[in-house]
């Protein structure tokens, strides 16, 4: 017997005295996890030109994420399925994406006369492993989610934020302005990177939290000006993403990355051009305040994509061996400026030589400075050992200590 949902409705109603004036979330099991599948992604098996992130670095197979969330946590859910159908482990993995193992249930089994046979109140975490009494159907209602208890998504988060800067908030908070907070940004920004640096995933996730924290707040300073709003900037990002990868999202067909790369400066300029506006040189874009070393690279990618670059990578080695030549000759004339200026032009050429091996000289420098810092301190615990400051030592043994930090 298939009962209509209607039935399974006032079924639940009378049997957990359900009030359902205030509106009540309907699914059928099968079809919740079937919505709760990306669309646009290809199907498991099938055969694809881009292998996924996880699958070009050598991770597990690919998982596709559960997106969007096909429910609303903040108001209440019925979810019905026929007890022949072994999804609950399914379910319960979806629902645990958005409502925390302790959020309470309530369940009820019905025969197929639509008779409750039994039923149970528990933890969506004790689900799992509860046994289910012989039964044609399963009744399962999920109560709402404190919006304040919605931590697992940006809805939670915004909450959040708009208490605190809403009326009643926290008075620190509300005296901020967009300038006060820049340097908390920037900040943030670079202790994500130190955990990139560390490879700790951990801390990254804690400090991507922590950028999430300033972007929700800096677009509720600005929808309360009345300048703009979250919603706006996610619509913002999404369009633009899509718009920049029309060989995903439309029918345009790219052979390679280089082509990838084209195709996308050519959309930016014709992004700016609809907003009035235009570059006036192949080499702006690069933001002020980025690091010397991760400008200079920026610039002289600029200036290779409009053709101003070598043809070959044994033209960059000469040009280096030149600036280096040049650094030594002004270094041993004394001459302070242009010495400086020579270290400039070294610095830069080996820029163009790390953009010609293919590697990020920021990240390589960042790599460098991570690496002394380690060995530095294995010299300075091996000194302590001994009993003598480094400034003691002579520099055969504080080399003999440095060989031994390398090994």
């Amino acid at each position: 017997m298939t009962l209509s949902a209607a039935h399974l409705l006032d079924a639940a109603a009378a049997t957990f005295g359900l009030d359902l004036s205030s509106g009540m979330q309907l699914w059928y099991a099968s079809a919740l996890l079937t919505a709760a599948r990306p669309a646009g992604l290809p199907a498991l098996g099938e055969a694809v030109t881009v292998a996924a992130y996880a699958e070009t670095h050598g991770f597990d197979p690919y998982v596709p994420p559960s997106a969007p969330f096909p429910l609303a946590p903040t108001a209440p859910a019925l979810i019905w399925w026929e007890t022949a159908n072994a999804l609950v482990e399914r379910l319960v993995t979806l629902l645990t994406l958005r409502y925390p193992a302790t959020h309470p249930l309530r369940l009820a089994t019905l025969d197929d006369t639509g008779t409750v046979c039994a039923t149970a109140e528990l933890t969506l975490g004790a689900l799992n492993g509860f046994s289910l009494l012989p039964s044609t159907f399963c009744l399962l209602v999920l109560p709402p989610l404190p919006i304040s208890h919605d931590r697992r998504s940006a809805d939670g988060l915004a909450w959040v934020i708009t208490r605190l800067l809403g009326p009643g908030g926290c008075p620190w908070d509300v005296r901020q302005t967009h300038q006060s907070l820049r340097g908390a940004l920037l900040e943030e920004v670079h202790e994500a990177l130190e955990a990139l640096d560390a490879g700790d995933m951990r801390a990254l996730s804690e400090e991507l939290g922590d950028i999430l924290i300033a972007v929700f707040s800096h677009s509720e300073m600005a929808r309360q000006a009345g300048h703009f709003a979250l919603d706006e900037v996610f619509a913002a990002v999404t369009g633009k993403l899509i718009g920049r990868h029309p060989h995903v999202f439309g029918d345009v067909t790219v052979d390679d990355e280089g082509e990838v790369l084209r195709n996308w400066e050519q959309i930016k300029a014709a992004e700016l051009a609809s907003k009035g506006r235009a570059r006036t040189s192949a080499l702006d874009g690069v933001p002020p305040g980025l690091p010397a070393l991760a400008t200079a690279q920026k610039l002289g990618k600029k200036a290779a994509r409009a053709g101003f670059n070598w043809t070959e990578q044994a033209q960059v080695w000469a040009k280096l061996r030149e600036e280096l030549a040049e650094l030594a000759e002004a270094a041993a004339a004394d001459d302070l400026a242009h010495t400086a200026e020579e270290l400039g032009d070294t610095l830069f050429v080996l820029t163009r030589l790390a953009d010609w091996l293919h590697l990020d000289a920021e990240m390589a420098l960042r790599d460098a400075n991570l690496k002394f810092r380690r060995r530095f301190s294995h010299i300075e615990a091996a000194a302590a050992t001994q009993g003598s400051p480094l400034n003691t030592l002579t520099l055969a043994e504080l080399l003999t200590l440095w060989d031994a930090a390398k090994g």
